[in-house]
């Protein structure tokens, strides 16, 4: 059975180290500051519809803490902001019975997989969907019933590996639907495209004038995308029967879901929209083009971070203001 190191104890991170715990299936969290802190001493406070409970993990602050063997598997759950300070420190290190690990990567946007590459021989994309909220130092709400999550797994840049077939084994064994696929690019571009919408959710209060903002920032995805080459699976057909089983709803007692752009800007965090938002602009001025209200969003948001702006607290008229209605 493998291990698996999970760098980053937010949200994602967190809850595939509780549920492989739980069904017995070696994993380490490698969690710092507070967060960190808070789960070596009381564990994870791990909440889902059938109530709350402590988990014991198995924490490390780092590299210099695990003992990386043949057979792990480090799986990247930080932000996409976080990259490449994370490859620094995992890359490149000694490994007992092998020259290296393999690498699977949960997070969204294009890019991680492609900066992976450059340390790692075998790097392996997931689509994510997993409804869980990260708000306070060692909790986690995992919103979705009866199952808690979904991965669709496969080699970068395409491809089949044996590896990805036993995580994908080791995902169900720890309860999610998991499986793979042979163009994660396409999986992973039909994702970009649904999180465009997170740097609203979590500017914006919803409206019919949000609903219309998103559509248009999708639809200079999909020209951006197109410009590459780049075909984004139809991801709500394909995906239909396994999300039909992962139904995110709020927990009572517990704050509404948002998008993990939404939780970073309430906890003051930092935002991965540069690498959402922010990719589409890259892809288009590569292309020659332009994407002007995904640029919108990304300056606004990041002036919104600076400034200390409450999470989904501006309007409509901001709205009209920040995207040039």
């Amino acid at each position: 059975m493998r291990r698996y190191v999970i760098i980053g104890a937010g949200a994602i991170g967190a809850t595939v180290a509780a549920q492989l715990t739980l069904a017995g299936v070696p994993a380490v969290l490698i969690a710092r500051g507070e967060n960190g802190a808070v789960l070596r001493r009381d564990g994870l406070l791990y909440v889902r519809h059938e109530g709350e409970r402590r988990v014991a993990l198995e924490v490390a602050g780092g590299p210099d803490e695990v003992d990386l063997e043949e057979g792990d598997v480090l799986v990247l759950a930080t932000k996409s902001q976080d990259t490449e300070r994370a490859l620094q420190d995992w890359a490149h290190r000694p490994v007992r019975g092998a020259e290296t690990v393999p690498i699977l990567t949960l997070q969204n946007g294009l890019e991680n997989e492609r900066t992976a590459l450059r340390r790692f021989p075998l790097v392996l994309g997931a689509v994510v969907w997993l409804p869980a909220s990260h708000l306070a130092p060692g909790e986690v709400v995992a919103r979705a019933k009866p199952v808690t999550g979904a991965f669709w797994i496969g080699r970068y840049p395409s491809g089949h590996s044996p590896v990805a077939d036993d995580v994908a084994a080791d995902l169900r064994t720890a309860g999610f639907h998991a499986g793979t696929v042979p163009d994660i690019v396409s999986w992973k571009a039909a994702k970009l495209l649904s999180n465009l919408v997170n740097a609203l959710d979590a500017l914006y209060a919803p409206s019919d004038l949000r609903d219309q903002a998103a559509e248009a920032l999708r639809a200079e995805g999909r020209r951006a995308l197109e410009a590459h080459g780049i075909e984004p699976a139809t991801l709500i057909e394909e995906a239909a029967e396994v999300r039909a089983d992962v139904v995110a709803s709020d927990i009572p007692g517990r704050p509404a879901q948002h998008s993990s752009t939404w939780q970073s800007l309430a906890r003051a965090g930092s935002v991965e929209t540069d690498h959402l938002n922010g990719e589409i602009v890259l892809l288009a001025r590569l292309a020659g083009q332009e994407a002007p209200l995904n640029e919108a969003v990304q300056r606004r948001i990041a002036r919104a971070a600076r400034e200390g702006v409450a999470a989904g607290s501006l309007t409509d008229e901001d709205l009209k203001r920040d995207l040039g209605y």
